[in-house]
């Protein structure tokens, strides 16, 4: 089973998952003051945020089991921890959550500021060039996985504000940063599919060890799906302004 742990000093996992832990609590913050919003009790919206975060925790403990035993610590295309991990989530959260008569309820009480906003948890991105630091992670991905995670979650609240305050071309500005969020996302995934491809090829051992062993497994279980979905509710924000 140690083989299937990060290699990462100590002080360096027990901070990733604090970190991680507490961006998860931080985003259901926005979803509690939408429930009141939305003419919710306060117990109501206390339960639904710890709804939120009892899933994650499953669903993490699911992804760190399957870690934990190896299982995504394998050449292959397209990545185990993506099948496995990252597309069953993927189908949740689109497929059924996003469907659901409470969370339609909930997008048309939150506001589009706080949607933005809270992209500033990104900034747990910086475990990438500090993996990186130790040799765990290839410059080509640890760079370019930190550097979009940087710009998307600086320019979060410089966006939320110009969106709170209703500034000229807040829109576009809104447009464009959300745009590229995505964007940065797919790269990330098309890269890490590309040097899986590269490895498997070579016949070497995976460059993204890190990514499929505990506990930094959780970035490609819980971040592709989830940051995708954020992004495209706040598309759907945008068109629900639109159409008032």
């Amino acid at each position: 089973m140690a083989n299937y742990i990060s290699g990462a000093p100590l002080w360096v996992i027990v901070l990733f998952i604090a970190s991680f832990l507490y961006s998860i609590a931080f985003l259901t913050k926005p979803v509690k003051q939408a429930a009141l919003n939305a003419g919710m009790t306060l117990r109501q919206s206390r339960n639904i945020r710890i709804g939120i975060l009892g899933f994650y925790m499953l669903y993490l403990a699911y992804v760190s089991v399957l870690a934990l035993k190896g299982v995504f610590n394998v050449n292959s295309i397209p990545p185990k921890v993506m099948v496995l991990a990252g597309l069953p989530l993927m189908i949740i959260l689109f497929g059924f959550i996003g469907n659901t008569g409470l969370f339609k309820k909930l997008l048309r009480s939150i506001t589009l500021e706080s949607l933005v906003a809270i992209h500033v948890f990104r900034l747990v991105g910086v475990f990438f060039i500090i993996l990186y630091c130790y040799h765990l992670l290839p410059a080509k991905f640890a760079f370019s996985a930190e550097l979009g995670d940087i710009i998307t979650a600086l320019l979060a609240l410089p966006v939320a504000k110009m969106v709170s305050k209703e500034k000229p071309w807040w829109k576009t500005a809104v447009y464009a940063w959300n745009i590229f969020g995505m964007l940065d996302i797919v790269n990330l995934l098309v890269l890490a599919v590309i040097i899986a491809k590269n490895d498997i090829v070579a016949g070497a051992k995976g460059d993204l060890t890190e990514m499929t062993i505990f506990p930094f497994v959780w970035f490609p279980a819980f971040a592709p799906a989830t940051i995708l979905f954020l992004h495209t509710v706040i598309f759907r924000k945008l068109q629900q302004i639109k159409t008032k």
